[in-house]
């Protein structure tokens, strides 16, 4: 009986172990979108991935799976961000989702919600990311509503870490 019981325990360790390896083989080290910044050459807080940009009412369409938003910031017509969450064996989805109304104050206001889209990822890894949303939908908007090439929006970002944020652009 003791044989019996030590050869059911050195398959399962051997089981378990092969399991484990697969499943670290299968784990993704990034999102697939990703810019042609080399990893060698940079550090590694500032490589960027590409968020995709929707403006108007996208209810649950893009994802409603949690995630921390570390820090937001403008440069020019981006919009970066830092976020957490919980996964690393699927590739996930980051959508900026922009209301398709501004709210009218001094300067307009508008807003703005990260959406996440684990694709069901039952890994618990949980690797911080950064990505770039392009906000010339949003300054287009504003141009065509206004008809004005510069301006200035708040963009109201849910959940962000600093809150409200300023973008502003010129012709």
């Amino acid at each position: 009986m003791k044989l019996k019981n030590v050869i059911v325990y050195t398959l399962s360790v051997f089981v378990f172990t092969i399991g484990c390896q697969q499943l670290n083989d299968q784990m993704k080290t990034g999102p697939d979108d990703t810019t042609s910044i080399s990893v060698d050459d940079v550090n590694p807080d500032e490589i960027f991935y590409t968020g995709t940009v929707f403006v108007g009412d996208a209810g649950d369409r893009f994802g409603t799976d949690e995630y921390a938003l570390n820090s937001a910031t403008i440069t020019d017509d981006m919009l970066n961000i830092s976020v957490s969450y919980s996964g690393g064996c699927e590739d996930h989805q980051f959508t900026l989702v922009a209301s398709d109304t501004f709210l009218e104050s001094f300067p307009v206001q508008l807003h703005v919600s990260i959406a996440h889209d684990a694709n069901g990822d039952p890994c618990e890894a949980y690797p911080t990311e950064n990505y770039r949303f392009d906000l010339t939908p949003v300054k287009a908007m504003y141009q065509a509503a206004y008809r004005q090439e510069a301006g200035t929006i708040l963009l109201r970002l849910k959940d962000a870490p600093d809150g409200e944020l300023i973008y502003e652009f010129t012709m």
